[in-house]
């Protein structure tokens, strides 16, 4: 069971095959800080352009080099979520939970490929946390929480996230369509 910052506890972050904290005391040489770079720059490239395979490939070198490296076990995790290979893509995203706790994109895609797999309530509490740890990135309200709230039956929540959405930013179209499929002025 691992303990997260909202006081919850949970058991969808498995430890196996990752190690918090692995670089105390060790120093990575430059050379190959920048060769996990490149790998992750190309692997944002890609999912980018939805080259899901080619993204994973680059987050497998990013990873072959420096195995706690966090941003790659996430990434890699998203192009699994596009693929649709939803277990992989919870593995990955649990991997960089661990290797760093605050990874927001970690937490909104694990949610997704929660979402996908019909555990709703699981879904949320990654959305939560993502909320939790960036309060101002709307994504995880308007296209998130709020859809997984409202297709769980809590329009009243759905709105508050709909609406909180247009608090942070008056202009977003996501929270405004949202609230206008449900019957609500923006």
């Amino acid at each position: 069971m691992v303990g997260l910052r909202n006081g919850k506890t949970s058991q969808q972050t498995p430890a196996v095959g990752f190690m918090a904290n692995p670089r105390k005391g060790n120093v990575m040489p430059e050379s190959v800080q920048e060769a996990v770079r490149m790998h992750l720059d190309h692997g944002r490239a890609c999912l980018n352009e939805d080259k899901y395979d080619d993204a994973i490939a680059c987050c497998d070198k990013a990873i072959a080099r420096d195995p706690n490296e966090a941003t790659a076990y996430s990434l890699r995790g998203s192009a699994y979520l596009h693929k649709g290979e939803l277990d992989r893509a919870i593995f990955d995203c649990s991997g960089a939970i661990v290797l760093r706790p605050d990874d927001v994109v970690a937490y909104a895609a694990r949610g997704c490929a929660y979402i996908e797999k019909g555990d709703v309530d699981r879904a949320i509490d990654d959305f939560d946390m993502a909320i939790e740890l960036n309060p101002k990135w709307t994504k995880t309200y308007a296209l998130l929480r709020g859809c997984a709230y409202n297709g769980k039956g809590e329009v009243d929540r759905a709105i508050a996230d709909f609406r909180k959405v247009l608090e942070i930013d008056p202009s977003d179209q996501d929270a405004k369509d949202n609230l206008r499929r449900m019957g609500v002025t923006p």
